[in-house]
């Protein structure tokens, strides 16, 4: 039997939620009504206030790293604090080890649901997504290409960071690591698969071995076409790559290439299908993608990213329907 996850944006959340009668916003009320699998330890703070919509009436959150994320839109940042530079050599880099910080993953552990579920840890803004909210996207870019030592004094720091958040994790009783850093676009990488080999992937297998020499599996999530560096997040570690963007990713090649040695985590469509489609689509699809990604067994069901408040109930229970009656792979 295949598992299932359904995951929302916040605000997908609060709507979805809202339809059954529940104004708190939490991945744990969807639990009664959904089969997944997958609970995340978000970090306190930002991160936790984003995910739960937990804005206090503010319109605009910093978060411990001093960037600004934009209330009025789902994870959406606005800037970051070393816009030159010489600002980096005041700036503070946050502690990994401050109290508090993972209290909410404590308390997944301590009211047993790592013993019913995946609890992850949850390294948001890994790596390169947190480089360029720092330093802002446009300038990180440029970065990449001109500042080569700045760079990797930056992203060492980062790793650290990292690093020592992952030993955290694991001393709390995770079951799972996950890591969550968009290196892709629609149709190709942000950068050269040359560079992403030599800036990102080392320092990317940092993390994921404090997991995997624990014992433990490893997520990497990344949006977009990564298919060029797959089989490099197999060689450093990575057991499941989400979310696999079907409208992004050719989902048949990465079969034939991968399905034998990596789970796949998503592609059924919430680009078109989901919001777009009709539920007898959507029953279709995700036989089909069933087929081809669960050949091996090895497949989570689930949408090719958190729903939005854009895609019907309908859709929605169409999906989760079609995942039950899909899920035992043939």
């Amino acid at each position: 039997m295949l598992p299932v996850q359904c995951d929302f944006t916040a605000r997908g959340l609060r709507r979805f939620l809202a339809n059954k009668g529940i104004e708190r916003i939490s991945d744990l009320e969807l639990l009664p009504f959904i089969d997944n699998h997958v609970l995340y330890g978000y970090m306190n703070g930002a991160v936790l206030r984003l995910k739960t919509m937990d804005y206090r009436g503010e319109k605009i959150i910093r978060d411990e790293w001093g960037c600004n994320w934009d209330c009025s839109q789902d994870l959406f940042y606005m800037d970051g604090p070393i816009k030159d530079w010489d600002d980096l050599e005041q700036y503070r880099f946050p502690d990994p080890e401050e109290a508090g910080y993972l209290d909410y993953t404590v308390w997944l552990i301590n009211n047993g649901y790592a013993r019913k579920y995946i609890v992850t840890g949850y390294h948001f803004c890994t790596l390169f997504e947190r480089a360029y909210i720092l330093r802002g996207f446009e300038n990180f870019l440029t970065d990449l290409m001109d500042e080569e030592e700045k760079t990797s004094f930056l992203l060492d720091k980062i790793t650290d960071f990292q690093v020592a958040l992952a030993k955290r994790y694991i001393k709390l009783g995770v079951n799972c690591g996950r890591t969550v850093d968009d290196y892709g676009m629609q149709t190709a990488m942000l950068m050269s698969p040359e560079i992403w080999r030599k800036t990102f992937k080392p320092r990317l297998a940092k993390i994921v071995s404090v997991y995997r020499n624990a014992g433990l599996p490893m997520i990497h999530h990344s949006c977009g076409n990564i298919t060029e560096i797959a089989g490099d997040l197999i060689e450093i570690g990575v057991n499941v790559i989400n979310p696999v963007q079907p409208k992004a990713m050719n989902l048949e090649s990465l079969a034939q290439k991968y399905g034998d040695k990596i789970s796949f985590f998503g592609g059924i469509c919430n680009q078109e299908l989901l919001p777009l489609g009709t539920p007898e689509e959507i029953n279709f699809t995700v036989g089909e993608t069933v087929k081809l990604l669960g050949k091996y067994s090895r497949y989570i069901i689930a949408p090719s990213n958190g729903i939005g408040a854009d895609v019907p109930q309908e859709n929605i229970d169409a999906f989760l329907k079609a995942a039950q009656k899909y899920r035992l792979a043939e």
